[in-house]
This record gives C-alpha cells, structure tokens and sequence, in this order.
C-alpha cells in the first residue's frame, strides 16, 4: 500500500512510499498516513468534466495523536462544463466532418463540372444530407 509523509504543521506531503505493514508512531511532527485512490467517475464528457481532489484532515494539533484509520483520499469531482468549454465542445465535433466535408465539396464540383443540368438534392448520397444536417444542429441551424 502507498502511504505519504506529511508535515503535521502544514499538511504538505514531504515523501510518498510503498510500505506492506507499517507501524509507525502516529503522535510526531511528521506521520505517515495511507494514500486511497478513488476510480475516475463515469461522466458525460459532451457537458461535464472531471477535477482532481485531495481529501486529507486536518493533522496540525500536535496534541492530539493521529487515528491510525487516517486517509489521503484521491478522487475526483464531476462538474459541469463551463459555457467557454461547451463551445470548444461542439466545435470540436463540427471540426471532425470538415474531411468528410472537403470530399462532398469535391463531389458536388465534380458534379457541376460534368453535369449541365441543375443539381437536386437526389444527386448526392443520403450520408452526405446527414453529415450537412448534423453540422447544421450543431450550430443550432434547421436542418435541410
């Protein structure tokens, strides 16, 4: 198990070890505690992101030893995107078709090309429609 030294006084990790049955004094300046690794939660990540916590008590009353039950608990908070990464978000998806959308780009000038007539919407594959329509509600646009 891993277990941290910390400075009583300040709380701050002064070593990290792998120890497998410790017995140290728990009524020093500096102690040795057991760090826990919460497991990542399951999140949306489209609207909510994960922030690194520490949970470890208060230690600094020297007149008080230290429960030998005492955790450095890991984990980890889910919080909702903010409206800035929201819109990096959806960004980000419209940027995944631009490729897909570059070769209609080149489909519909090679049809134009070869083509007197005017184009309709049947001259273009049903895939194509759904790629334009997912780009379009991305960007909170009626779909075609």
């Amino acid at each position: 198990m891993r277990y941290a030294k910390i400075d009583r006084a300040t709380g701050k990790v002064l070593k990290v070890k792998e120890f497998d049955n410790i017995n140290m004094p728990l009524n020093k300046p500096h102690v040795w505690i057991e760090i826990v690794k919460e497991d990542m939660p399951v999140y949306d990540r489209e609207t909510h992101k994960a922030v690194r916590t520490i949970t470890q008590p208060d230690l600094s009353d020297l007149d008080i030893d230290v429960s030998p039950t005492v955790q450095r608990v890991l984990g980890y908070d889910v919080i909702p995107l903010s409206p800035d990464e929201l819109q990096t978000v959806t960004l980000g998806k419209i940027k995944a078709t631009n490729e897909m959308l570059f070769d209609m780009v080149e489909r519909i000038m090679a049809a134009i090309a070869n083509n007197p007539a005017p184009l309709k919407r049947n001259d273009f594959p049903e895939t194509d429609w759904d790629v334009i329509n997912a780009r379009l509600i991305l960007r909170g646009e009626d779909s075609v």
